[in-house]
């Protein structure tokens, strides 16, 4: 399995704009999906949109001259002002509410604004970015940097992890494994922001031994599999962790700081899964005594 910043398609809901917001949103609408976001737009209709909202991973409210938060402001009862109430009954881990003022300012005519601001809470981002461009790239960035990666556990005896830029060399490893043992595979982007903590250790729980593999990655594989051992609770870990590289470019030296914590072993890729299979054996006869 490969997880990349990109696999994951954000779904935004675009609320209803009174009117001195209309050419703005869809200019946004169009600049979302050349960023390559799904555009849920509102509908008008209260169940309709409830639905395309609990679709979405997020909101966008566009602020303009009229007030859509004070009960007595002429907006409140407008789609915009029933879709921000809405939005807020939503908002949770899983659903984020961005709150856009592309003015960049606050004016005697949008006083409320100030209002709004006061009562931004947890999993509510306002910005006051004018360029919609950025705004939306500033979207992007929150919605993928907490974009936690949901996996169903699989109960395989090899959790068997590299990074992208040895996919070639893994892909041929896991290969020989799987001839001989059940085995999940992760391929994890450099180019990632996505927070791979809490996936790798439940899958770890759900497996016999995690193997951590490089070739031309050796220091993201050093500091990588540091970072596992650490979270998978250090020497009390209760699934070992084998850190194995390719002799073709990784070399013993940069391995030394593993001693007596991780075990591991540089070889030729055609012996590799021999080591893994025999720090398998050895393992889980320990365990079972």
């Amino acid at each position: 399995m490969d997880i990349s910043l990109f696999t994951h398609e954000i779904k935004v809901f675009v609320a209803d704009v009174s009117n001195d917001m209309s050419e703005t949103k869809n200019k946004l609408c169009i600049i979302l999906g050349k960023a390559g976001i799904k555009v849920f737009n509102s509908s008008g209709n209260e169940d309709t949109d409830i639905q395309l909202m609990q679709q979405s991973d997020c909101s966008i409210h566009l602020l303009g001259n009229v007030d859509i938060y004070d009960p007595q402001g002429k907006g409140f009862n407008s789609n915009a002002g029933k879709q921000y109430r809405l939005a807020k009954n939503l908002r949770s881990k899983t659903f984020k509410m961005f709150v856009w003022n592309p003015s960049g300012q606050i004016t005697d005519n949008n006083k409320y604004i100030n209002n709004i601001r006061r009562e931004i809470v947890e999993n509510t981002i306002y910005s006051s970015k004018t360029s919609a461009i950025v705004f939306v790239e500033e979207l992007r960035t929150i919605m993928n940097i907490r974009t936690e990666v949901q996996q169903e556990i699989q109960h395989k005896d090899i959790f068997f992890i590299y990074n992208d830029l040895d996919k070639q060399t893994a892909e041929e490893i896991s290969h020989m494994l799987e001839d001989i043992q059940t085995v999940t595979t992760l391929g994890i982007s450099m180019n990632s922001n996505i927070d791979y903590t809490e996936y790798i250790k439940n899958q770890l729980s759900g497996c016999k031994i995690g193997v951590i593999y490089y070739n031309y990655a050796g220091d993201w594989a050093v500091s990588f599999a540091r970072q596992v051992w650490k979270d998978n609770g250090g020497q009390s870990g209760k699934t070992p962790i084998f850190l194995v590289g390719n002799s073709a470019h990784a070399n013993e030296e940069e391995l030394k700081i593993f001693d007596g914590i991780i075990e591991t072993i540089i070889h030729e890729i055609s012996l590799l899964p021999l080591d893994i299979k025999v720090f398998f054996d050895k393992t889980t006869a320990k365990t079972a005594l």
